[in-house]
């Protein structure tokens, strides 16, 4: 289950074989949870409307690749791991992106206007999918090694 930017729709997954009766449960039982998250994005979104003008959108932009500009290769340095190169894309669904076979990875604009390391992190999840395609075990191990705070960077990069 997640909640949809920027409008707070919500969306639910599950197996064929999973009664339909106990998908609902389920999303009641969660409803404290989505509540509580639902009204984070749909506020997040209100402060932080869609650029009026093409110019506004486009300055934007060109922020954010200066920032990607400036953090990709200390990024890479670090952690040795490297992209093919990299594309910011107005994506609404995701913040990131990654060609596992290229090794090309997509940023989303809606980056632009989250913090440095919020950035960071989406830069680094997606260079860590160069080399691990999936989010096993060996992901999470080397998310764990290069930014330990990643989980809470996470966190709050879903709720506010």
């Amino acid at each position: 289950m997640r909640i949809k930017e920027p409008d707070g729709s919500i969306a639910v997954s599950a197996p064929y074989i999973i009664p339909e009766t106990e998908v609902i449960r389920f999303i009641r039982s969660k409803r404290p949870w989505i509540d509580k998250n639902r009204a984070a994005i749909i506020e997040r979104a209100a402060a932080y409307p869609e650029p009026e003008t093409r110019a506004e959108k486009e300055a934007r932009r060109r922020d954010l690749k200066r920032r990607i500009a400036e953090r990709l290769p200390y990024i890479e340095d670090v952690t040795g791991l490297r992209c093919s190169g990299w594309t910011v894309r107005d994506m609404k669904t995701r913040w990131g992106s990654c060609n596992t076979v290229t090794k090309h990875i997509n940023l989303s604009l809606m980056l632009a206007l989250r913090s440095d390391i919020e950035l960071d992190y989406v830069i680094l999840h997606e260079l860590v999918h160069t080399v691990v395609p999936d989010h096993g075990k060996d992901f999470y191990a080397m998310m764990d090694r290069y930014m330990p705070g990643w989980k809470q960077i996470r966190k709050e990069l879903r709720t506010k």
